[in-house]
């Protein structure tokens, strides 16, 4: 409506002084970084509304027995398309380490994809944040591995992006605590993945880190769900 606008008053806003013709050119600016600005806080609060449904809701997906490296490496894959489709030109390095002794284990398969498709998007928003101001050469890069422990498995997923300070680490799983520019981050995404490792797996999620050098979260779950 503010192109057809524009094409409207084409012809008038030229016949008006210099100055009355800038002041019209600078409204149509405004109003549209306005409208700009209301879609992405649309989409942001959507965001945290979703987000926080997740974390009030009653119970957790369906329990079932299935192979964590393949949703893993599913997690990976999407994160990689998603932020491929959002811009064409991303690109970024990953690593596989998978253990094939990992296996199957009890789980809430929707839930643990939930969780290594956050740390996958962190850990490659992360690495590409960290090109803008690395030297000439720097390869965005991604790795995961999983490896078996006796009763338990662990996951991690290391990055070597813009990495975190120590009292950033101590905040990194509290609600609404994010790093990411404003309009960028909710907060929610790694309170959220604590909860479903910690509270609903009953296992453990951890984070080492290095400013400008690397994260590694590292995922730990049982093999089985104890009863509750």
């Amino acid at each position: 409506m503010l192109e057809e606008l524009e094409e409207i008053l084409e012809e008038p806003i030229k016949a008006l002084e210099e100055d009355d013709k800038d002041d019209a050119e600078d409204l149509f600016g405004t109003v549209r970084e306005n409208l700009t600005k209301i879609n992405q806080h649309g989409q942001r609060a959507d965001s945290i509304v979703k987000n926080m449904l997740l974390h009030s809701r009653e119970g957790p997906s369906e329990r079932q027995r299935v192979s964590l490296n393949a949703i893993v490496e599913e997690a990976l894959n999407l994160a990689y398309h998603g932020a491929r489709a959002e811009d064409k030109s991303f690109n970024v390095e990953m690593i596989k380490d998978i253990d094939a002794d990992v296996g199957e284990i009890d789980c809430y398969p929707q839930d643990l994809m939930r969780v290594f498709l956050n740390l996958c998007t962190n850990g490659m928003y992360a690495a590409t944040k960290r090109r803008e101001t690395a030297d000439p050469g720097f390869e965005p890069t991604i790795s995961l591995s999983t490896r078996a422990n006796g009763d338990k498995v662990e996951v991690e997923v290391r990055d070597n992006g813009t990495g975190m300070p120590d009292h950033v680490k101590e905040k990194i799983f509290l609600l609404f605590f994010t790093t990411k520019p404003a309009g960028e981050g909710t907060g929610l995404g790694l309170s959220l993945s604590y909860d479903i490792v910690v509270k609903q797996h009953g296992g453990a999620l951890t984070v080492d880190s290095l400013p400008d050098r690397y994260t590694l979260f590292k995922v730990t779950v049982p093999r089985a769900i104890e009863a509750r």
